[in-house]
């Protein structure tokens, strides 16, 4: 998982800022708010996930606890709390939780883990994560360097099964009955900005942060790119083969797919949430460092965890948010 800035991002952010600054929607006479928080500040929000009951949970990582948010109130409630950064989680539509437990410290990796939460909180764990990198070392770098350790920074609760993109090892891992299995292993790729990697050759790991379901059946996996180029990877969830990818993205952290196959992308470093339509048009919504993007209950949320320091938050953002990118 290499994360090396580039001035490839800068000019990324140049160019989707003037964009969304340059384009505003048309006034209206009570124009609503682009972004309204929902559930007071955060510290560091990495996920959002939608719940039964008009629910939101919110993996608040670096403070080790799953929120729980009922969106009629506004009313959170601190659902899990535990000791080890929790960046990923996902609620089945039975309300059944699946959370992942990351590296904390890259340079002092911890155990990584996906648990089940139940409602009353209690956590059991359902797989040891870094003992199958350890084991099987898919993506075949070299196993010593701090980041090909495991990261597992998503998860996507499916029936009878549950999918782990797994930022430090480069793949999607599939979780069943306690049993854990190599479902894809993304490729490295080269451009400007790539350093000489673990894998032997100069190039950059993809970083596969969040993993969703889309309407079509297939897995929508954004990457992060080492934080030098962004990607969306479209798979086949039962083989794993990578279908689609869209390259040339700003650094990605999060994805949502609506039921209409509309694609939306956030981005921490860029400072927007990308809506990629069916027919290839694209738009953007500037949001501030923006972590996770999630749809549903009718509504677009996304979590903000300031890189400069302060609180994070959750926010609901308005469709008329988003604007055209030439």
């Amino acid at each position: 998982m290499r994360r090396r800035r580039t001035a490839v991002i800068a000019l990324s952010v140049a160019a989707l800022a003037a964009a969304t600054l340059s384009a505003t929607p048309a006034a209206s006479a009570d124009p609503a708010p682009a972004l309204t928080p929902i559930g007071g500040d955060f510290v560091s929000p990495l996920h959002l996930a939608f719940g039964p009951g008009k629910s939101l949970y919110v993996a608040d990582a670096f403070t080790a606890s799953i929120q729980k948010i009922k969106l009629r109130t506004g009313v959170r409630t601190t659902l899990f709390q535990g000791t080890q950064p929790i960046p990923g989680v996902d609620v089945a539509s039975n309300g059944a939780i699946k959370a992942t437990l990351s590296i904390g410290d890259p340079t002092v990796p911890l155990p990584t883990s996906l648990i089940g939460v139940n409602q009353a909180g209690k956590s059991w764990q359902l797989a040891d994560l870094l003992s199958y990198e350890v084991a099987n070392n898919p993506d075949g770098q070299n196993p010593a360097a701090p980041d090909s350790q495991s990261n597992p920074y998503s998860v996507l609760a499916l029936k009878h099964r549950t999918i782990v993109a797994d930022a430090g090892a480069n793949d999607l891992l599939v979780v069943r009955h306690g049993k854990v299995s190599t479902l894809t292993v993304f490729p490295t790729f080269t451009a400007e900005g790539c350093q000489p990697n673990n894998n032997g050759d100069t190039s950059c790991d993809p970083v596969p942060t969040d993993v969703e379901l889309g309407p079509d059946g297939y897995l929508y996996v954004s990457g992060l790119g080492a934080e030098v180029e962004g990607h969306i990877y479209k798979v086949n969830q039962w083989t794993g083969e990578i279908v689609q990818t869209w390259g040339g993205l700003p650094p990605l952290t999060g994805i949502a797919v609506s039921s209409h196959g509309t694609i939306y992308a956030s981005s921490i470093f860029a400072g927007v949430i990308l809506k990629i339509g069916r027919d290839g048009s694209m738009s953007a919504a500037s949001v501030p460092f923006p972590t996770d993007v999630e749809i549903g209950n009718g509504m677009i949320v996304v979590g903000s965890m300031p890189l400069t320091g302060g609180p994070g938050a959750v926010y609901r953002v308005a469709p008329s948010a988003f604007v055209p990118v030439p």
